[in-house]
């Protein structure tokens, strides 16, 4: 049997993806890679669960943002689904707020890949495998990501059994793509180059790392740092101590970014002298900082840092009777977005 290639498999994707026309005052929040577990000390998902049923519960829910989950919402590569579902059903109870209202969409990834066999979609009413979100005449369009992915496009049973009968025996946490730079990087390319040919904003998952205008947040960081250089020099009074206050801030996130992921790591992954912002990556909901998000609000795509205040010194809007705050990482006009991608694709 001929095997069809990666392009093709994204073509097919994107092809076959339902369509969600958004009304003008409709908000999405995108969330990927929650790998509920089973409560045990390898549920990746325990440490930041609380945070996640605040931010759903006190923010998104009442605000009636649409919750669209983005794959990898159960670890099944590790744990029984009975389990999870016990261990977490306040969390699918929260869900089931959410789908009674019409506002809750699921996308599989590779580590729920399990429930597009059982036809298992709960607690939404269906399981996707690609959406697309129209905005007027224009479109975004969601999947994991892991079908950039030969090994978990084509292998997927055998990446499963080496999980749960080599990984989880020997208490190796969440062994996925989001743990080699290598194999990530090469899915976010091949992604960004599909999304590149079609001219079209494309959001994932997958590899665990949050990316904005198909930016990684290294390159965010100088792009940042470059752009309040270019600032300061005409600011005055209150508005110069911002921008400097923040400049200073940068810099030392850069050197620390730099620090841990060593300073011969390039900039841009894609290798173009003109870099178009098609690629966009809602982070995950594992990580030891907090977790990330992409809204899509008022005609602006914003990436979004929950974290606890105990855990971090970072300044965010705070939420209300907990010790939670939510950060604006990067936001940017759709219609700005659009245009671009139009243009220099």
């Amino acid at each position: 049997m001929r095997v069809q290639r990666l392009p093709g498999v994204l073509a097919s994707l994107a092809e076959k993806a339902p369509v969600r026309r958004l009304r003008k005052n409709e908000r999405v929040v995108v969330f990927s890679d929650l790998h509920l577990g089973n409560g045990g000390r390898r549920d990746d998902f325990l440490p930041d669960a609380e945070l996640l049923v605040a931010a759903l519960r006190r923010y998104y829910l009442p605000r009636r943002f649409i919750l669209l989950l983005n794959g990898d919402v159960e670890e099944l590569q590790r744990f029984n689904l009975a389990d999870i579902r016990r261990r977490w059903s306040g969390f699918y109870a929260l869900l089931e707020d959410f789908a009674r209202q019409g506002r809750l969409e699921r996308l599989v990834g590779n580590h729920d890949a399990e429930l597009a066999v059982l036809r298992d979609p709960y607690p939404a009413p269906r399981l996707l495998e690609a959406l697309r979100l129209e905005l007027g005449k224009e479109s975004l369009l969601l999947f994991h990501g892991h079908q950039a992915s030969y090994l978990q496009t084509y292998f997927l049973g055998l990446a499963a059994a080496l999980l749960r009968y080599v990984a989880n025996p020997l208490g190796i946490h969440n062994w996925s793509v989001s743990r080699s730079n290598h194999r990530r990087f090469r899915v976010e390319r091949r992604v960004y180059a599909f999304a590149r040919r079609r001219r079209q904003l494309v959001l994932i998952g997958h590899t665990h790392r949050p990316l904005f205008e198909s930016l990684s947040k290294l390159d965010a960081l100088r792009f940042r740092i470059e752009d309040l250089c270019r600032q300061i020099p005409s600011s005055r009074g209150k508005r110069r101590s911002v921008l400097e206050r923040e400049l200073a801030a940068r810099k030392v996130e850069l050197e620390q970014l730099l620090a841990k992921r060593g300073r011969t790591e390039g900039g841009t992954l894609y290798n173009s002298p003109l870099l178009v912002p098609c690629l966009f990556n809602s982070g995950c909901c594992i990580g030891r900082r907090g977790l990330t998000g992409l809204e899509i609000a008022d005609g602006r795509i914003v990436l979004v840092h929950w974290f606890d205040h105990s855990r971090s010194e970072r300044e965010g809007e705070a939420l209300e009777g907990t010790p939670y705050h939510r950060e604006v990482l990067e936001q940017e006009s759709l219609a700005y977005l659009f245009t671009r991608v139009r243009l220099l694709a």
